[in-house]
């Protein structure tokens, strides 16, 4: 295993910031993972596992050692069973799905990263979230220096988050998938209902490899490229209420509402464009002007100007309307 000092997270991440971590690694081999743990220890330092790097904000020089995650390979353990080493990359896995006739992933469909990032946000997009398909997830606990193996339920998936957000001791090695033998088509969500509208596309005639292409086509229009101009797609999340506290806001009716099971999700895009944010540019940052959840280092910046810009919409949007927006990435 090669460790490399001083090295910056702007090879690693998809903001492509100019901080730095202590020590970097990369791991392709379970067997190299005691050999990573004794570094550390005799180092007395903590360790970062990173996969894409897509869904991070890094914000000051890492004391630790950051372990890049290239763990790859995919085993079919039964008709529908399928266990994914966390270092593959997302989107090809949902393609792969889709090429064996494995159903359950395709509104998925271009989230960058790897397997392994997805449960530790439950990933979600157009009406679907990993957790649904998730059967159990094989972890390399480094406190005990043991593998362990979660079932869905003690992953503790909810709304983009899971046990992992906490438990950054627990190093995702594998994911198993439980994906559907016949195909669900599910066009839920209002932008995908509207892309089929507008290409006039007959609902009886959708198929899961339908969504995947309509769902593929709307992020390549609306979201940019992070490999043109760096983002980590969504910054903030949507906000979700109990009914009663978004009575108490008295909002204005045009603000568009989603209710289900007693929970108003009001989409944060609408908040930030309808603030005056969507479009805006202060030095290195600023918010795009495709989709304003999207906030973009449009030159070689810091992660705390990334940070500090957020805040000022955060502050900006609360003022206005009494909503607190979340920052969805991990902020290191």
């Amino acid at each position: 295993m090669k460790v490399t000092e001083d090295y910056s997270f702007s090879s690693l991440c998809s903001l492509r910031v100019k901080d730095k971590a202590a020590y970097y690694c990369e791991i392709t081999s379970i067997n190299q993972i005691q050999e990573m743990l004794a570094f550390s220890h005799n180092k007395n330092i903590p360790l970062l596992f990173l996969g894409e790097g897509t869904n991070i904000v890094p914000s000051k020089f890492y004391q630790g050692m950051v372990v890049k995650n290239k763990l790859t390979g995919i085993k079919q353990l039964d008709d529908f069973i399928v266990e994914v080493a966390s270092g593959e990359n997302w989107h090809d896995f949902v393609e792969w799905s889709l090429s064996k006739n494995m159903f359950g992933l395709e509104n998925l469909a271009l989230i960058p990263g790897s397997v392994g990032a997805g449960p530790i946000q439950n990933i979600g997009a157009y009406g679907a979230d990993i957790s649904s398909h998730i059967k159990e997830i094989k972890v390399f606990n480094t406190a005990e220096g043991s593998v362990e193996v979660l079932d869905a339920e003690a992953c503790d998936f909810n709304y983009r988050t899971s046990i992992f957000k906490e438990r950054t001791d627990l190093f995702i090695l594998s994911v198993t998938f439980k994906l559907d033998r016949n195909p669900i088509v599910n066009y839920s969500y209002d932008s995908l209902k509207k892309e089929i509208q507008d290409k006039k596309i007959n609902e009886k005639d959708l198929s899961p490899k339908d969504i995947f292409k309509l769902v593929s086509n709307i992020r390549t229009r609306v979201l940019p490229n992070h490999l043109t101009l760096p983002n980590v797609g969504s910054f903030f999340k949507n906000i979700q209420l109990k009914q009663e506290e978004y009575n108490d806001l008295n909002l204005s009716s045009d603000v568009p509402i989603f209710l289900k099971d007693n929970i108003v999700k009001i989409p944060s895009a609408y908040l930030i464009d309808k603030t005056g944010w969507k479009g805006y540019r202060e030095g290195s940052v600023g918010i795009s002007d495709q989709h304003a959840l999207v906030l973009i280092a449009y030159e070689e910046t810091s992660g705390n100007e990334i940070l500090t810009f957020a805040h000022k919409i955060i502050d900006d949007v609360f003022s206005k309307t009494k909503i607190k927006l979340e920052i969805e990435p991990s902020v290191i």
